[in-house]
């Protein structure tokens, strides 16, 4: 919002077409110093056919994008007819983002009706609610072919992390009220008006968020470190810079106070697992107590301390957590152009974690013990509390988690990191503290992950938690709420059942005919009576015409005459499972595959291969780095799990750790028959391991080259070593060459960053027939959907759980009788709806 304001980005509204029915589409336009964006949605008549919040919903009111500059009529089309298909539909070229939301139909329905008898709604109901349109997916960087983040060119407007999600996000916001407006008018012409500029105002955008969110905490560390550490080193700054802290700081801090602590004060949102607002509010007032008595010249500074620095310390003393990080980001505000830098230069991070193959283990010793002794002093629950498993089901990739032993096959997708850097710990310390990290990956493949964090993430104290995701005492809602507050700045939050957080985005936030005179420092945390409530307001008319095609009329809409209340009908989710076999034929023949996707798809795929927990993560980075160095390692690897993964089980054979022994001064490695593809991340960290000075030759038998011998290459070139390979035939089961450290191991290293580089920003265009085997066939490392899986699911199980059936052992049946749904609340009168339309 502060860039939007800021740079006086201008949005219009250029087709907007709507029936009776809540059918058409709509097409806005934003204007910005650095290039024009198109917001594009088509909206559809809302349907009570798998309608949740959930991931595993297929009912939408609303699907759209976000493309980067102004869409032609191809794009447009496109856009239209792939969106539905979601996870098998294909973005255009020049998309950021795709998205999806629903109606809050116990909200939407009142406000429509109230505006069309000439009457705002009802404000009280309104705040209590907060949003007629509910986020229901934002998906881009790279997914479903969309434009990945390394590529947005510096100087975009939205090169910022997350920037181009959060503006679909706030334009989501603007389209809710422009239908909910239209509706009205086309419900009663003469009669209808528009939302009054303060009733509007309390309108945000609804946003629900569970499991998925606690794997992205845990499987994007660098991301974490790098919003935290942005954060701490701007409040660090502010509390030290003696320049702040004057009389007008002290004034606009407690102006600032004196917002917040009405708006917690007024909130109707409760918690279960954090402060509770009436106490932020209390606590925030014995902050502004301090404030109030720096000002009159009270607090007196220790030796080196500043009075802003002075304050926070006292006030560190006496409130809650949740206070003070709400009065850091007050703080922040006296220094909006630290901030601006801030976001410039740690927000555009590169999350690629390296894993030199030559460290000594005495080096990766001495880290573990320094940088991550907390993993070795956490205290653990014993094993009988720590058997939570987190897991995707096949039913839509939906993130679930639950006790291992309901779901005994699961592949785990978050490390066990205490346990898992102790066991490195164990084996380094066991070994010659003189070799190499590689040779002893190369025999405990299951470390290979947790040794990759531990030497990437040495220097980025904040990347991961110190807490044990596996204990079943691990509340999900910790990470969930810091995610979707702290990095997508979701507030009037509410947790339910511990797994999920529901919430408001850009609550207050000037509309787009404000941006010109909005102040960028007053529009959040804001709480104002509105002056208009349940009473006649100016005419709809007056406003500019309509888009709507004069076919819609009042007399098509059958809404006009209330139906009768009745108790809500709560349809039961059918979740599908997504196939494993591809299908015969394809919508294009080629596909631009984009770095995150393969990422997705490979890692999934190395699961149903069999590859230990630990190991997958190795064998993804290397089939990256394969096919950047040799691109028919996509035709390959497609056809290696074809072959491999058995089409109605989804198993696999085992998987089998190549052999390597000294021969002589060659190192002779047995990859037991099996392809690169499966082993190259191994036989990267043995050559790595084994490469000095001199050229070591080494000898590889019993393997499938499946032209990936490119990748290890091209993968050592990423550690400054470099290695030449022996002529041989084509047909042979072994590779003999040489490796050795690289005379300019900098420009070994260059060489591998310019072309993964590449592939990051531009992608690779693959056969169709290629990527649909690499997908379907890797959708075996999903979990099979089944009963007592679908409530391990994040938010609610009352939509899942059928008469008889089994509950889970995460919840009482006491705990079940007393839930209620969030998703039953937004869908209520659906019923009603669906019988009246």
């Amino acid at each position: 919002m502060a860039k939007m304001i800021r740079e006086q980005w201008k949005i219009d509204r250029e087709v907007f077409e709507l029936d009776a029915r809540g059918v058409g589409q709509a097409r806005y336009v934003v204007t910005t110093p650095g290039g024009v964006i198109t917001f594009l949605a088509f909206l559809r008549e809302p349907s009570g056919k798998n309608r949740t919040g959930r991931i595993i919903g297929t009912s939408w009111d609303m699907v759209g994008t976000l493309l980067d500059g102004v869409a032609t009529p191809e794009q447009i089309r496109s856009t239209e007819e792939e969106l539905p298909r979601l996870y098998e539909g294909r973005a255009t070229e020049n998309t950021l983002v795709w998205f999806r939301s629903n109606q809050s139909l116990r909200l939407f329905r009142s406000v429509r009706e109230a505006l069309s008898r000439g009457e705002q709604p009802d404000a009280k109901e309104l705040r209590r609610v907060g949003y007629v349109m509910r986020n229901t997916g934002l998906d881009g960087n790279g997914t479903f072919g969309s434009i990945p983040f390394a590529a947005i060119r510096p100087g975009h407007p939205l090169k910022t992390s997350y920037h181009a999600q959060m503006l679909a996000a706030y334009l989501m916001r603007e389209l809710s009220v422009d239908v909910v407006e239209e509706l009205a008018r086309i419900d009663a012409p003469e009669t209808a008006v528009r939302l009054d500029p303060s009733v509007k105002r309390l309108i945000g955008v609804g946003n629900g968020s569970a499991l998925g969110l606690v794997m992205l905490f845990f499987n994007r560390p660098v991301l974490v470190n790098a919003y935290i550490s942005a954060y701490l080193d701007v409040l660090g700054q502010v509390l030290a810079d003696p320049e702040l802290g004057s009389a007008s700081d002290l004034e606009q801090l407690e102006r600032h106070l004196d917002r917040t602590i009405r708006y917690r004060a007024f909130l109707p949102t409760s918690y279960r697992f954090f402060t509770s607002n009436m106490e932020m509010a209390a606590d925030l007032r014995r902050i502004r107590a301090k404030v109030r008595a720096a000002r009159r010249g009270e607090i007196v500074p220790r030796d080196g301390e500043t009075v802003l620095a002075t304050i926070h310390r006292l006030a560190a003393e006496q409130v809650s957590k949740d206070a003070l990080h709400s009065f850091n980001a007050l703080l922040l505000e006296l220094a909006p152009e630290l901030c601006d830098r801030a976001v410039e230069q740690c927000l555009d991070f590169d999350e690629r974690l390296d894993l030199d193959p030559a460290t000594p283990l005495a080096e990766v010793a001495q880290i573990i013990t320094t940088r991550f002794r907390w993993a070795l002093e956490l205290p653990l629950n014993g094993d009988e509390f720590r058997d939570r498993v987190w897991y995707q089901s096949r039913a839509a990739e939906e993130p679930r988690s639950g006790p291992r032993e309901e779901v005994p096959v699961a592949h785990e997708l978050v490390q066990n990191y205490p346990v898992q850097v102790r066991a490195l710990l164990a084996a380094v310390e066991a070994g010659d503290q003189d070799s190499a990290i590689g040779s002893l990956l190369a025999e405990r493949p299951e470390l290979e992950y947790i040794t990759r964090l531990v030497l990437a993430l040495q220097e980025r104290p904040y990347a991961l938690v110190h807490a044990d995701p596996h204990d079943t005492d691990f509340v999900p809602v910790w990470v969930i709420r810091f995610v979707n507050a702290f990095v997508h700045g979701l507030d009037r939050t509410e947790d339910h059942l511990g797994r999920d957080v529901r919430g408001l985005i850009f609550e207050g936030a000037p509309y787009r005919d404000e941006l010109a005179d909005a102040d960028a420092s007053e529009w959040w945390w804001s709480y104002e009576a509105p002056v208009a409530s349940a009473r006649r307001a100016p005419s709809a008319g007056s406003s500019a015409p309509s888009a709507v095609s004069s076919a819609s009329s009042a007399s098509e809409d059958p809404v006009s005459a209330p139906a009768a209340a009745s108790a809500p009908k709560v349809p039961l989710l059918t979740p599908i499972d997504s196939p494993i076999t591809p299908p015969c034929e394809h919508a294009t023949e080629t596909i631009d595959m984009k770095y995150r996707e393969i990422r997705l798809m490979a890692g999934r795929a190395y699961q149903a291969l069999n590859l230990p927990e630990g190991s997958w993560h190795g064998a993804r980075e290397f089939v990256v780095t394969a096919l950047v160095a040799d691109p028919r390692v996509v035709t390959s690897f497609g056809e290696l799990l074809i072959s491999s993964i058995h089409p109605d089980t989804a198993l696999a054979a085992p998987w089998e750790a190549p052999a390597d022994q000294i021969d002589g001064t060659s190192l002779v490695v047995d990859n037991r028959g099996q392809s690169l593809l499966l082993t190259g991340h191994v036989l990267v960290n043995l050559l790595g391991a084994h490469a000095d000075d001199g050229e070591r030759r080494f000898v590889v038998r019993n393997v499938r080259e499946d032209h990936a011998m490119a990748g290890v290459q091209l993968e050592l070139q990423r550690y400054g070593i470099d290695l030449a390979l022996e002529p041989q035939d084509a047909a042979s089961e072994t590779i003999t060459g040489t490796v050795r450290r690289a005379r300019d191991p900098e420009a070994a290293r260059a060489l591998y960053r310019a072309a993964t580089d590449a592939f990051m920003a531009d992608g690779l265009t693959v056969s169709s027939s290629d990527f649909w085997n690499i997908y379907y066939r890797g959708n075996a490392g999903l979990d099979a959907d089944s009963p007592i899986s679908r409530q391990h699911t994040g938010g609610t199980v009352l939509d899942v759980i059928k008469p008889g059936e089994r509950i889970t052992k995460q919840f009482t049946s006491e705990e079940l009788s007393l839930l209620t749904d969030p998703d039953e609340l937004d869908n209520h009168r659906l019923s009603e709806f669906i019988d009246t339309h």
